[in-house]
């Protein structure tokens, strides 16, 4: 695998590959309920491996997609019983997942109601990286990528099997990197409490826009 330019201090500890199942898509209200973590190191060797469900309050959510019901749930250990070995699992290293802002922010929020936090400072989201690199996909879905590469999926929307496949999207993006010269698209992770006043403070920005826009549309109308 080649090697991108400039390593960060993280990139020097490696990655780690990560996906969640969630109970829907707001993370102020639904839950994780899957999740797993991959670590590799540098050059893209598989240093661990490790995946749990997570029992959580409010039920599983859509079925369809992951499966899992509140049967398979039911003696699963809480996010809060699981914090200390994903933290040790995620510390220090670049965090990577497919749409990585989505997993990034559930794990986030789940830390907060445990009240802890995960020692991860920087995301990279294949999805980013793989438009960067202009990969030739007919999109860039997950199962598309993997079967541009020819990566074979067993159970999509699975967090362990979902990762297997991300690990080797994100090797095939990183040797492509490498030969383009292109850095990675790494981005800060913020804290649930601080992402979300962050957040807040561009809605609110956004609502005076709009109250500002109305008043001189009104204001026009009069004249």
């Amino acid at each position: 695998m080649s090697a991108p330019s400039a390593p960060t201090p993280s990139l020097r500890r490696g990655f780690a590959v990560v996906d969640v199942e969630t109970s829907g898509l707001d993370p102020t209200k639904h839950r994780v309920i899957e999740v797993a973590v991959t670590q590799l190191s540098p050059a893209g060797v598989v240093e661990s491996e490790w995946s749990t469900l997570v029992r959580a309050r409010g039920g599983t959510g859509p079925v369809h997609i992951h499966g899992l019901t509140d049967h398979d749930l039911r003696d699963a250990p809480t996010f809060a019983e699981v914090a200390g070995t994903l933290r040790g699992l995620l510390e220090g290293r670049i965090l990577v997942a497919h749409n990585a802002v989505f997993d990034w922010t559930f794990l986030a929020h789940e830390a907060a109601r445990a009240h802890t936090s995960l020692p991860v400072e920087e995301r990279l989201c294949t999805v980013t990286l793989a438009r960067q690199l202009g990969i030739p996909s007919r999109n860039l879905r997950l199962g598309t990528l993997a079967e541009h590469w020819g990566i074979p999926v067993t159970q999509a929307h699975r967090a362990a099997d979902d990762v297997h496949v991300l690990v080797d999207v994100l090797r095939q993006c990183l040797d492509e990197a490498g030969r383009q010269r292109s850095p990675l698209p790494l981005e800060q992770c913020l804290p649930a409490a601080r992402w979300w006043r962050l957040a807040g403070v561009a809605h609110r920005w956004k609502r005076r826009v709009r109250r500002a826009k109305r008043a001189t549309t009104r204001a026009l109308r009069r004249r």
